[in-house]
């Protein structure tokens, strides 16, 4: 009995980390249509131009660094954004826990960003341009306003800043994964409840950089791949970056980054980090660090037979426990 259920479940553990991954079929997605004419690497997730154009100077602050100054059109009133309001209940589980966190979408928000989106580079090689370009995506002032909501009511959970990044990262790890025609901003995110590896990542630098962390965006060219950089000390990190990998396209463990991605495998390259924001460093992952290498022992602990791959009975133990405190996979119940 027991050993049929070990099957189920690290059946259902690898379908989580294999099928989640933001690379699938080209042509997938359809490419934002760029200024120039250059000739994009198109998959499902980050569209990589090939034209080389000259890097935009990137100010160094403390806060998230508006793009240059531009002619801004005036910010609409309330009560031509305010419409269309729907509460919408978004899932997250924090130390075996599983609960929702309410918060309201607008249709005019969201109408309001539809003409707003940041010109894509054309040189997507360039780190300093990249970081122009997604800082506009955290920059607007009147998705601030709703997005500090979400924020406020995430700081209502706990008491602990710790605690609050934890809800953060599980809430944006549990919208469901859905490869989009554009890349959303955050709230767009969040209203459709839907977004791929680039977006969420996004979003998810968005709301720790409020919440006072450093913040980047790891980018994988080769696996055309992003996940979010919460800067973290340094033995914990990637490639000794000062930033932690946090997968966001699925339930997943802080610093667990053995997953396997559809159409490629394993991350084996080395990420450009790209800055969002300098803040505070996550000092408690010590216990995600130790819980993911503890899941890596797991699965490579699993054997394989005529039946399938299955679990001993300590490491049948050891993922149960990880399941419950992270929400990695099954069903979903909560108040």
């Amino acid at each position: 009995m027991q050993s049929g259920t070990c099957r189920i479940l690290l059946a259902l553990l690898i379908g989580a980390i294999v099928c989640s991954g933001c690379v699938t079929d080209k042509g997938a997605m359809q490419a934002p249509s760029p200024l120039s004419s250059p000739s994009p690497t198109q998959t499902s997730y980050v569209v990589v131009e090939t034209e080389t154009t000259a890097p935009t100077p990137v100010p160094t602050t403390g806060e998230v660094a508006a793009p240059a100054a531009t002619t801004v059109p005036p910010a609409p009133s309330v009560a031509d954004i305010e419409t269309g309001k729907k509460k919408q209940a978004y899932p997250y589980t924090l130390r075996s826990m599983s609960q929702f966190l309410y918060f309201d979408t607008y249709d005019g928000v969201n109408s309001y960003l539809q003409d707003r989106y940041p010109d894509r580079p054309t040189d997507f090689y360039n780190v300093s341009t990249l970081e122009t370009y997604y800082r506009e995506y955290v920059s607007d002032p009147v998705q601030k306003k709703y997005l500090d909501d979400l924020i406020g009511n995430i700081h209502d959970r706990s008491g602990l800043p710790q605690e609050r990044a934890r809800i953060a990262i599980s809430l944006i790890q549990n919208i469901p994964y859905k490869v989009t025609s554009r890349t959303y901003y955050p709230y767009e995110v969040l209203y459709y409840d839907e977004g791929k590896c680039e977006e969420k990542s996004i979003l998810a630098a968005y709301v720790l950089t409020q919440q006072g962390y450093g913040t980047a965006l790891l980018l994988y060219y080769p696996e055309h791949h992003m996940a979010l950089g919460l800067k973290c000390p340094k033995r914990y990190s990637v490639d000794q970056s000062g930033y932690c990998f946090v997968e966001t396209t699925t339930p997943s463990i802080m610093t667990f980054n053995n997953g396997s991605y559809t159409g490629v495998g394993r991350l084996t390259s080395h990420p450009e980090v790209i800055t969002i924001s300098e803040g505070a460093q996550f000092d408690q992952i010590d216990e995600e660090y130790t819980d993911a290498r503890l899941l890596d022992s797991v699965m490579n602990s699993a054997l394989k037979n005529s039946s399938g791959l299955y679990l001993d009975a300590i490491n049948y133990e050891h993922i149960s426990y990880l399941n419950k405190k992270y929400g990695l996979f099954g069903s979903f119940s909560g108040s």
